[in-house]
């Protein structure tokens, strides 16, 4: 049970330092989005800064650029800051904390939000039948029911008449000088008879002077109060147990449900967040092109770049609430640790595979 319950808190310390890992990468691409959003606040300023200098720019319109180019600058400094917060979360975590020198050094994480390769697909069936098989959870309530059985019964036990019969057996020797007494009164004649621990061994081993005994007791537990709330308590134990027990296997299926639907509309968000991205990148190339041909204002320019920096911002997240929710996923059935190549050995060796 102990090695279970480990086990199960093992799989959600992982759980919870994989999500502030994803959260440093959240917070990292976000803020990568937020400079590209100033690199083009920046490409207008200058290019309405030039035209106003060349006086095809009334001198009011350059605040509508100049602005939006300070509020963006502005969730730069923010963003900047908030990636700061996630990586000291995530130090603390591993911890980074602990080592000056590993606090101070910057960090670089190697996996990017996009995922690689083929999207996992899992039905529910086929979570909770993996959550079944491999939750410790489960095989610990099991033992915690077999240790309410035992208890049960050693309560019955306690309420039996109990018969027992103990017997004893020990062998005597004598040691050192003995005074021999004739049988006149008083007597007259005295003798010492040299003795010493050779001959107290020597009768012991003998057998000179055993000694037997034997007892039998008969306990009867007539209005056995004890017994009887020991075994009312045990009885009430195992009841909550089997009620834990049920409670445990619903939340961890609807567990494995929720994260199997996190994960599905993870990856439908995601499929949408990217078309929405792609077709915002190709309406703002065309917003710059009538720009430059001065077809179209500065507001709806900058409009279209906020639009693409939000598509982009929403691209991230869906990203990351992907490996978010193949992470809960995998805790979900219990494949976490496999997934990072955790083994937890117990001391001894243990007959379970």
């Amino acid at each position: 049970m102990s090695r279970d319950n480990f086990e199960s808190q093992v799989s959600s310390i992982i759980q919870n330092v994989v999500s502030l890992y994803w959260q440093v990468v959240s917070a990292r691409e976000s803020l990568v989005v937020v400079r590209k959003a100033v690199d083009q606040a920046q490409a207008s300023y200058d290019h309405d800064k030039r035209s106003l200098e060349l006086g095809a720019l009334p001198p009011y319109d350059i605040y509508r650029s100049e602005s939006e180019l300070a509020t963006r600058k502005v969730a730069v400094i923010q963003g900047e800051y908030s990636l700061k917060e996630a990586e000291d979360a995530f130090k603390v975590a591993i911890g980074a904390d602990l080592d000056p020198n590993l606090g101070a050094m910057d960090m670089s994480l190697t996996e990017a939000a996009q995922p690689v390769g083929e999207l996992l697909s899992l039905d529910i069936s086929q979570a909770i039948e993996r959550a079944h098989s491999k939750r410790p959870e489960f095989e610990a309530q099991r033992l915690q029911l077999d240790v309410d059985d035992i208890n049960v019964r050693l309560a019955h036990n306690q309420m039996q008449p109990n018969l027992s019969l103990s017997g004893s057996f020990q062998s005597n020797g004598l040691g050192g000088n003995q005074l021999i007494l004739d049988n006149s009164s008083p007597p007259v004649n005295i003798s010492v008879l040299p003795g010493g621990l050779g001959n107290a061994l020597s009768q012991v081993s003998n057998f000179q002077f055993p000694t037997y005994g034997a007892t039998l007791t008969l306990s009867l537990p007539i209005r056995n109060r004890a017994a009887e709330a020991a075994l009312g308590v045990s009885e009430v134990n195992k009841k909550r147990d089997l009620f834990l027990e049920r409670s445990t296997f619903q939340s961890i299926e609807l567990e494995a449900r929720n994260a199997v639907h996190q994960l599905e509309q993870a990856k439908l968000s995601m499929g949408a967040a990217k078309i929405a991205r792609d077709l915002t990148q190709k309406n703002l190339e065309a917003e710059q092109r009538k720009y430059d041909l001065g077809a179209e204002t500065i507001f709806v320019l900058l409009d279209t770049q906020s639009q693409l920096a939000n598509a982009e911002l929403s691209l991230v997240q869906a990203q990351v609430s992907y490996q978010l929710a193949l992470t809960a996923v995998q805790h979900a059935t219990g494949e976490l640790l496999e997934r990072y190549h955790v083994q937890i050995k117990d001391p001894k060796p243990s007959s379970r595979p």
